[in-house]
């Protein structure tokens, strides 16, 4: 199945985040804006099965990383942000286990239509991340990483 969403996430999520400015790293995608970077992130499931996007924004320009490794800007991803400011993209509006409102691909295996109509969900709402980006509101399909109820992704 990971092949299956691989191809899918290349065919559609990917050509939507670079028509939004992103430069992509798969699974990373990044852009600068009024001197910040927009960090997103896909982010699978540990456990399989599913993904979510997660996103955050941080200062343009390299990092200085507390173990005093540098990291060039083109290569800040969501990882280097402080979890306390990062949101992430949900399947679902509900306020379960976040496991459960990821984009499940679990109960689809080996179905490219199913894959496909998955990612497409998640394009649909990528509105609400841009949203986020700009003016830090949460549409239904966000919700801050703090507001995790458990450790996945």
């Amino acid at each position: 199945m990971a092949g299956k969403l691989r191809s899918s996430t290349r065919r559609i999520l990917e050509p939507a985040m670079a028509e939004l400015g992103f430069r992509i790293r798969y699974p990373h995608f990044q852009r600068t804006r009024n001197g910040e970077l927009e960090l997103v992130s896909l982010q699978h499931d540990k456990w399989g099965g599913g993904f979510i996007l997660e996103f955050a924004k941080h200062a343009a320009g390299d990092l200085q990383t507390a173990w005093g490794e540098t990291v060039p800007e083109e290569k800040i991803d969501v990882a280097y942000t402080n979890p306390a400011t990062r949101a992430r993209l949900l399947a679902t509006t509900e306020r379960n286990d976040d496991r459960l409102n990821y984009f499940r691909y679990d109960p689809k295996a080996d179905d490219r239509a199913s894959t496909d109509a998955l990612v497409e969900q998640m394009v649909r709402l990528l509105p609400q991340v841009i949203e986020w980006f700009e003016s830090g509101l949460a549409g239904p399909n966000v919700r801050a990483f703090s507001d995790e109820s458990s450790d996945s992704g």
